[in-house]
């Protein structure tokens, strides 16, 4: 084709018909120009579908992601709840004077409060790999990108309020260290981690629940506990679900 447009050139030149050479010229150039901008925009087209195919295989695998963790998440609320609960039940206990108390169920109510750590730890990998590699821009809907971006910023929020409550925790738990018998308390309680022998230490008398420090310990680590659940994890719940709902609609 190219030799075929010098040849017309070549004869036009030949025979002294430049105004017709010229308008030729000219034809040809357009030509190219719009030759260029097809093959441009054919580039451009395959680019968009590449795009496309990537961000759908994104959006999957983000939807899984955030479908386990919404499940995580769940089940995290539910065992915080159960963590304050039964802390609850050690306030039965506590007072000015030392009630009557059955020792086996109060340390099992120890067990139930301070044995486990409220931790919501989600699977991150597909949002690890999207943050560094760049791709969140590949999701073209802002709003979803403006979702992720913040359910991110509102995890670490999560976290913190863990770490809080578990300082709490930590500080009413000292009390029964401190002035009860741990050895005895294990040769107790169901399913310990060590079949401890039997204390040769007097039993416990548990008068750290006559100390009004350990019982204003004991509600904020309740208060904090409970505040965790309605001010961060639901709330995390709920922007859990909206980003799914979201997935789901672009991926329909």
């Amino acid at each position: 084709m190219i030799k075929l447009f010098r040849k017309i050139r070549q004869n036009l030149l030949f025979e002294n018909r430049t105004g017709k050479y010229l308008k030729y010229a000219i034809g040809e150039i357009v030509l190219v120009v719009i030759g260029i901008l097809i093959a441009l925009q054919i580039n451009n087209w395959n680019d968009i579908q590449k795009s496309k195919v990537i961000e759908h295989q994104l959006l999957m695998a983000l939807l899984q992601e955030f479908e386990v963790n919404l499940g995580i998440l769940d089940s995290t609320r539910l065992a915080n709840q159960g963590i304050y609960e039964t802390a609850i039940k050690i306030g039965d206990f506590t007072g000015p004077s030392l009630p009557t108390v059955n020792e086996k169920e109060l340390s099992m109510h120890m067990v139930g409060a301070f044995k486990f750590e409220p931790r919501f730890v989600p699977n991150l990998g597909t949002m690890n790999e999207i943050n560094n590699s760049g791709k969140l821009s590949l999701i073209t809907d802002q709003d979803l990108r403006k979702s992720i971006s913040e359910w991110l910023s509102q995890l670490e929020l999560v976290h913190n309020q863990e770490k809080y409550v578990v300082e709490r925790r930590d500080n009413s738990q000292d009390f029964f260290i401190t002035y009860a018998n741990f050895r005895r308390h294990l040769d107790i309680i169901d399913d310990a981690l060590l079949d401890a022998t039997p204390s040769r230490f007097p039993n416990n008398d548990f008068n750290f629940l006559t100390n009004p420090e350990f019982e204003s310990n004991l509600y904020l680590f309740i208060v904090a506990s409970i505040n965790l659940n309605k001010s961060f994890y639901e709330p995390l719940e709920k922007h859990t679900e909206r980003i799914i709902l979201k997935i789901k609609q672009q991926i329909d």
